[in-house]
């Protein structure tokens, strides 16, 4: 389990110097496809504390189960020693409280978030969203759900696919601006896939890595291109937008 001891590592230091092209370059895990958790294919049934924890201690993140309202239980966890992230299990199938077929997955940032950004983050990462909260800052969620089971690999590869674009998120909000203009919307929205393909360019980096969490990394960065270069199609099936008088 070193390698996925030094993918913590490196993304703390990727968060705290808001993403270092060393520490970008670093983050595909593994390199040569071993699994980064035991048992990679079997099925866990539910995200209920006691299925989620084991997968969370193997990938070394620092967890604690806490008691929410309606006695259930949810997970207060940090990754890295960087990232505070929650885990609410939810469409819990016995009493509301136990062997919850889905969970929430977030991180929230608490100061003063430029919502041009958060928006822009949340329309280029479809795994991920992003969105404000009340108090001025933001978060960053994905749900996932387990309805016939999901096999252990998955859920620690969505957790470090996760981790990277909550990386990238706290990155992207403590650079940015203060203003808000729709001229800048364009560009917030390219910013990281552009940022990224330059240090592969500086680094030297292999853009097609072995690496299935770099696959996916780079898949994330072309994902809306790939829709808005597929939605120019002519032939392509549209739904109607029907407004109701």
């Amino acid at each position: 389990m070193g390698h996925m001891h030094k993918f913590l590592g490196v993304m703390a230091a990727a968060v705290a110097a808001l993403s270092s092209a060393a520490a970008q370059n670093s983050l595909s895990g593994a390199a040569n496809n071993q699994p980064v958790v035991a048992n990679p294919t079997t099925l866990i049934s539910d995200f209920d504390v006691q299925s989620v924890g084991p997968i969370l201690d193997e990938l070394g993140v620092v967890w604690r189960a806490v008691a929410v309202d309606g006695g259930s239980s949810a997970i207060v966890a940090n990754a890295g020693g960087a990232l505070n992230f929650y885990m609410q299990p939810s469409a819990c199938r016995v009493n509301g409280t136990s062997k919850c077929i889905g969970v929430l997955i977030f991180s929230p940032y608490e100061g003063n978030a430029n919502s041009q950004t958060v928006r822009a983050f949340n329309d280029r990462y479809p795994f991920t969203r992003t969105a404000l909260d009340k108090s001025s800052g933001a978060f960053i969620t994905r749900y996932e759900i387990a309805d016939f089971g999901i096999p252990r690999g998955n859920v620690a590869a969505s957790l470090l696919n996760f981790f990277t674009l909550a990386g990238r998120f706290h990155a992207e909000l403590a650079s940015a601006g203060r203003t808000v203009s729709l001229e800048g919307y364009s560009g917030d929205l390219a910013a990281a896939s552009l940022n990224r393909k330059g240090l592969v360019h500086l680094t030297g980096a292999i853009e097609d890595a072995p690496a299935m969490s770099e696959r996916h990394n780079k898949s994330f960065d072309e994902a809306t291109d790939d829709i808005l270069r597929l939605i120019e199609l002519e032939d392509l099936p549209r739904n109607k937008i029907k407004n109701f008088k």
